[in-house]
């Protein structure tokens, strides 16, 4: 949606930080115990990258600041590629500086050299987790930041902000099957197969979907 504001894309930052109040779930835990501390596949502008590592300040609207670390998912593989992308940073965060700073601190234990295996833990931790419930809010949010030139060839960034309330954040990543399955049913795309669905969903066919939830979306543009 975004890329005909720019000519070239210099960096791509980008992240998600669920509220506290929301179950992350033990797969969701187990998997990112298991690259915390560890290096991630080089990609886009980090050839030297670690789980949970990299880590940055945010502000959300509505709900304040996050930390956030690097994260290793799929994007960074099919993005750059795609959009030309310099350089690209997923990242995650937890609401509570407490529970985050825990995991950056368990990281550094990892890149030390210590043989923990961290993801056999994961449902004792998930336990404690819920202890600080009381503590954060079930409010999360996205966040999107891109750097580049416009059409004149002069700086231009594009922040870009999804945030959910009232523990609506896990409907987000449900919507893209229910709109390529109703965009299946209708026979609106011929394609088959496994693929990235990249490009499928378009951002008003999300919105549209997310409509009866308490989520909404911001944006601002600095040239």
């Amino acid at each position: 949606m975004l890329l005909p504001e720019f000519s070239e894309i210099d960096s791509l930052r980008y992240g998600i930080s669920p509220g506290q109040r929301i179950d992350l779930g033990l797969a969701t835990t187990q998997s990112l115990l298991s690259y915390i501390g560890k290096p991630l596949k080089p990609f886009a502008g980090h050839p030297k990258a670690y789980g949970w590592q990299q880590t940055y300040r945010q502000q959300f609207p509505e709900i304040g600041s996050r930390w956030m670390s690097a994260c290793d998912v799929p994007d960074l593989d099919l993005l750059p590629e795609r959009y030309s992308i310099k350089s690209i940073q997923f990242s995650a965060g937890m609401e509570l500086k407490l529970v985050h700073g825990s995991l950056w601190l368990l990281g550094w234990l990892i890149r030390l050299g210590l043989p923990l295996n961290l993801p056999k833990y994961a449902p004792v931790l998930l336990h404690l987790n819920r202890w600080l419930d009381p503590l954060g809010t079930s409010s999360g949010g996205m966040h999107i930041s891109i750097k580049g030139k416009d059409h004149a060839g002069e700086p231009k960034t594009v922040d870009w902000f999804i945030i959910a309330k009232d523990g609506d954040g896990p409907q987000i990543p449900t919507i893209p099957a229910i709109v390529l399955a109703n965009k299946l049913a209708a026979n609106e795309i011929d394609l088959k197969g496994a693929m990235p669905c990249v490009s499928l969903v378009s951002l008003q066919d999300y919105l549209d979907a997310l409509k009866e939830f308490n989520v909404s979306v911001a944006q601002n543009i600095t040239n």
